[in-house]
């Protein structure tokens, strides 16, 4: 394996955190390795945290783009023929998913092909980047009107949501929905896709976030009857809409402001209700499960905000994500050890999927490895 990057999560970062975030990085790739092996074409989506086995699907349901994902960060950390050559065969595989009509798509095809890029031949990122345009394209066909003179991407009737879904608004998606749209309509010639952009994340911003700060986890734009639950007790609930304000605040040709301001009190709130340590599944239940997804998607985005301040605010977020990264990392990423029954080396555990169904509420998630090799990886600021 190839080190010739240096990234500021390898130290402390200034924070006192005192991780190695080098060694870190390195078991969570070798783990992606070994699950490669373990799932061949399949998509793992939660693992088991004592033994590592990944229950799989077959088309990647909402979480396909996080394991292609995670595919080409490990190519682009090792520079490894093989393992380029497996990520473009996974990302290759997502195309099939631009027919579902699911905001999710955005995921998908952000995270999977759209984020990052991969040394490679040209052949390989002509072929990406088609990919890309074939899911921004049918995201943006799926766009409707909020009642107000703007736009949005519903949630969708797949994924459970039926006909409800094709008029609610929600968070999880939102950033890579925005991230894909501008970038897709920049590279290939589409304005229309960088103005919904803009909208979408008018939208989050207009709808999913309280004046105070607190995120919801959905809204019905247009319509005074409720979405269902909110859940605005819920740590990665907000955690995703921290990430689509400072996306929105980054990735957009000329961001309005109040975007930034909107991802600073929302991750102040975040900060406040969390102690900056990795976050319960719910608010409202500061003693049940943790979620250790939500603090990789939480981590993650402060560093992005970070990098788009400067002066002690990108002080201050650049510490707070470099601490949570320490506890994700020193609490809950298995290290190797010859302990049968030992959770498995660069597994992160405590993540919490679903705990209304019961369904992996303790376990290792694919976007929580995402998230937080992402991290890891993230290039130190320069200047």
């Amino acid at each position: 394996m190839t080190h010739e990057n240096h990234h500021h999560a390898m130290t402390d970062g200034g924070s006192g955190a005192g991780y190695d975030g080098r060694a870190a990085a390195d078991r969570m790739i070798e783990r992606v390795r070994r699950t490669a092996d373990e799932v061949g074409e399949r998509f793992p989506l939660y693992a088991d945290p004592a033994t590592g086995v990944w229950t799989t699907t077959r088309r990647g349901s909402w979480t396909g783009g996080f394991w292609a994902g995670l595919l080409r960060l490990t190519a682009a950390r090792t520079g490894d023929p093989a393992d380029r050559a497996r990520a473009t065969a996974t990302t290759r595989r997502l195309r099939e998913r631009a027919a579902d009509d699911t905001d999710t798509r955005g995921m998908t095809f952000w995270y999977g092909a759209a984020r990052g890029t991969l040394p490679g031949e040209p052949a390989e990122a002509a072929e990406t980047a088609e990919t890309v345009r074939e899911g921004a394209a049918a995201l943006a066909a799926a766009r409707r009107p909020d009642g107000s003179g703007g736009e949005y991407i519903p949630l969708g009737s797949a994924l459970g949501h039926g006909e409800r879904g094709t008029t609610t608004l929600g968070v999880d998606a939102a950033a890579a929905v925005i991230s894909l749209l501008a970038r897709a309509g920049r590279t290939h010639g589409e304005p229309g896709w960088e103005k919904l952009a803009e909208a979408h994340a008018t939208a989050v911003l207009t709808h999913c976030v309280t004046p105070d700060g607190t995120v919801l986890a959905t809204a019905r734009p247009g319509d005074p009857a409720p979405a269902g639950p909110a859940h605005p007790g819920w740590p990665r609930g907000h955690a995703w809409g921290m990430a689509a304000l400072t996306t929105a605040a980054r990735s957009l040709r000329s961001p309005a402001p109040v975007f930034l301001e909107a991802a600073r009190r929302t991750t102040d709130v975040w900060l406040e209700r969390t102690g900056g340590t990795v976050p319960p599944w719910s608010f409202d239940d500061p003693t049940g499960p943790r979620d250790t997804s939500a603090g990789a998607i939480a981590a993650e985005t402060m560093l992005r905000l970070a990098d788009t301040l400067d002066g002690p605010d990108a002080v201050r977020y650049r510490r707070a994500a470099h601490r949570l990264i320490a506890r994700l990392v020193e609490d809950h990423l298995g290290r190797p050890g010859p302990a049968e029954g030992a959770p498995p080396a660069g597994a992160l555990r405590d993540g919490c999927y679903d705990m209304a169904t019961g369904t992996a509420v303790a376990h290792e998630l694919i976007w929580g490895d995402y998230f937080l090799l992402a991290a890891l990886l993230r290039p130190a600021p320069t200047g």
